[in-house]
Formats: structure tokens, sequence, C-alpha cells
């Protein structure tokens, strides 16, 4: 195991700081600039989302993906191939030692997402940031249980919502990997899995997770809601998938009677037939979401995309719920497509956050980051980088440093 010298503990520790004060400065300089009220709790009122006054909050916004779930064909996370947060965590462990290893990783959320992030998503008019999240942030990988819950589970969220918050901008809590995982994707912290659905301890353990959330989170009024599974394809039938939200429902719903609970029809056909009305399931103020990807499409088929969202939502009004299209995209198309989108949804009266933020899949512009790199900055080899040079490659990845607003997608 190579041993970490205390000059590359005392730099990391100076960076952290850093990137931290600059954080408190940014808050200091938001709040001194406008006296920004609490943001108001939501709950839902028929086919709206609305806060402690009634007024409707259509929420808009982004998804802060490749932050606390890294997914590598976006992010900077490895240059060696390893395909999923799993495998990178669990490679640092080998070659570090766990204590290291959760450090590296916060140095590489701190370097992803900072404080001028939220600046931005503020500046471009959006009011809703929707956060991936997977059990390996809450449970170290190798012990999973109740008793193993981290000591530092909250540190991460905890400031995202604190910086969201002093821009005005809600919270989403996305869970994007249940323990187990709910698909063989990548995107739910570790690929090739699928064993949620058959195993009663992971089911435990999630139902739990979700309860900690909750009860942390519970009367804050930041957070806009909590987004159960993301994308169960891998469910062996419908009801599983059912069953599972109602089980997760029921384990909020115990410590948090008040936040808006956000329950995805993103498998089988991908649209409201997959869900039932709420009100035969108890399901009290919560949200319907999908999500709409037109791959390998051409425009016009894209075009249609939030179109046929729009009308698959109004088709079940009687189903008297807000609806949400939490991922979406329209690609490389042009501004008029993107914005055709936008209008659609808002004129449909559904909140939206695109995928994604930031994202390295291309130099700007590209269609899959509202904020593009500019310049391909070094990604570290995970395997074989040494823990210096893992930092010094992350900490290239700040937007400020490395990416630039792609003004092609039509947002200002």
């Amino acid at each position: 195991m190579n041993r970490v010298t205390a000059a590359h503990r005392a730099s990391r520790l100076l960076v952290r700081i850093a990137l931290r004060f600059a954080a408190c400065l940014f808050v200091i300089l938001a709040c001194s600039h406008s006296a920004l009220a609490q943001l108001s709790m939501l709950h839902t009122s028929g086919r709206s989302i609305v806060n402690a006054n009634g007024n409707i909050v259509q929420l808009k916004g982004v998804n802060l993906g490749g932050f606390m779930v890294m997914e590598p064909w976006m992010c900077p996370a490895d240059s060696g191939g390893l395909p999923d947060t799993y495998s990178i965590i669990s490679e640092l462990d080998n070659r570090f030692g766990v204590a290291e290893e959760q450090a590296l990783i916060r140095d590489y959320q701190q370097s992803w997402i900072t404080a001028a992030d939220f600046a931005n998503i503020k500046a471009a008019g959006f009011n809703a940031v929707r956060v991936p999240v997977w059990w390996g942030n809450f449970y170290p990988i190798a012990n999973v249980s109740n008793s193993s819950w981290r000591s530092d589970a909250f540190t991460e969220l905890d400031w995202v919502v604190n910086q969201a918050a002093a821009q005005g901008i809600y919270v989403i809590i996305d869970m994007h990997g249940v323990v187990g995982g709910q698909s063989t994707s990548d995107d739910t912290g570790q690929q090739n899995q699928n064993q949620y659905w058959t195993n009663g301890n992971d089911q435990g353990n999630t139902a739990f997770m979700w309860w900690q959330i909750a009860n942390h989170y519970k009367g804050n009024p930041t957070v806009a809601g909590y987004d159960l599974i993301n994308e169960p394809t891998g469910a062996p039938s419908n009801s599983a998938v059912i069953s599972a939200n109602a089980s997760l429902y029921n384990s909020v719903r115990s410590i948090d009677p008040s936040h808006i609970i956000i329950i995805e029809g993103t498998w089988g056909n991908w649209d409201w037939s997959m869900l039932p009305n709420p009100s035969t399931e108890g399901w009290t103020n919560v949200v319907y979401e999908m999500h709409e990807y037109q791959w390998n499409a051409s425009q016009a088929v894209v075009a249609q995309g939030s179109v046929n969202q729009v009308n698959d939502f109004n088709n079940h009004s009687s189903y008297n719920i807000p609806g949400y299209i939490g991922e979406w995209n329209d690609f490389q198309y042009s501004a008029s497509t993107w914005q055709g989108s936008v209008s659609d949804y808002n004129n449909g009266g559904e909140s939206w956050t695109f995928w994604a933020y930031k994202a390295t899949s291309g130099l700007n512009p590209n269609g899959w980051g509202l904020y593009n790199p500019t310049f391909w900055a070094t990604t570290p080899n995970i395997s074989t980088s040494s823990e210096a040079d893992i930092i010094s490659d992350w900490q290239q990845w700040t937007t400020t440093n490395s990416f630039a607003f792609n003004s092609s997608l039509g947002f200002n």
C-alpha cells in the first residue's frame, strides 16, 4: 500500500480549505447583493406544485450528473477504463485505504461542483437542481448494514442544499442507485448487479437509507422532494416496481409527512401507463416523473418527444397530480429544438430538469452539457496515478477553469 506523505496531506488540506473558503465567499456575496428569502416548503395541489402560500412553482433546472455518482462517459473520473463509481472507490480503497479514498472522492466532488456552479445555475434562470446519489454515498461499500451508516453521509449533500438555498434553488434528491442495484446500468453506481428485486437485505437497507435521508431533511424547505428509484429497468415485473415504491414511500412517510415524493414511470413503456392512479395506492403529495430521450432519432422525432410527454400528462389528468420530466436531452439539435421542448413543458404545466449541468462527453458546444470543456485537461488513471496526481488532475476540472457556457442550447 502506498504511503501518503505529509506534504500531500497538507497540500490537499490547503486546497480543500481554499475551495470551501471560496464557497463561503460566494454565499456571502450572493446574500449581500440580495437578501434572499428562505424558500417555501413545496407540496402538491391538484396537478400543480405549489408553495406554502398556494402559489404555483414550476421547477425548471438541471441535473448535477457525474457529481455524487461518477459516470465515466461524462466526467473525468478515470482514464484507465474503470466502469463505475464502485470500481473507482474499490481501487482507491485497495491502493490508499478507506480514509484516503473518502478524502479523494471529496476532492473530486469539490472540484466538479463548486459554489460558482450554483451561481451559474441561478444566473441561467433555473430554480431547481436534481442531484443523483447512490447507496455508496451513505454506506461503506465493503459493509452495507444499518450499523455501518457513514458518519459523513450527509456532508456533501448538506453542502449542496446550503449552496442551493443561498441562491434560491430547490433540490431534488434522486436515488440513482439503490442497494443491490435496480438495473445492470453503470449509472446505478455499480454495473451488472440488479439484485435489489430479489434480495431482502438490499431492500431493507434501501428502505433504511431513505428513512435516514427523510429524517435528516424533514422540514427543510430547500429540498423539493425525494425521487425514490431512478429508472428501475431491471425489475422482473411491473408489480415489483409498484411494490418497491410503496415500501420506500412508507419508509419516508413514517418520518417525514410533508415532503413531496417523486415516483418514476421510467421502465417498460416509459410513460404514465406504467404507474397506477396514486389514490388506489393511498399515495398523497406525490409527483410522477418521466424521462425523455429519443435515441438516434431525427430532429422532428426529438421535437415531438416533448409534445408526447405533455399529451401523456394530460391524458392522465384523472390522476390529479403534477408531472415532472426529471431527465431529458435534445442532443446536438438546434437551439430552436431545445427551446421548443422548454416551451412545451412550460406551457404544459410540467416541471423539468434536463441532463446535464456539465459533461465531458465532448468539447464545447456539446449537447450533453450546459457547460462543456474548452480543452482536455488531464484525467487521472486511478490504478496507476499517484495520490498527488489524482488530486491535481481532478482539480483542473472545475467549471471556472476548463468549461464554457453552451449557448447553442438557447439558454441565456
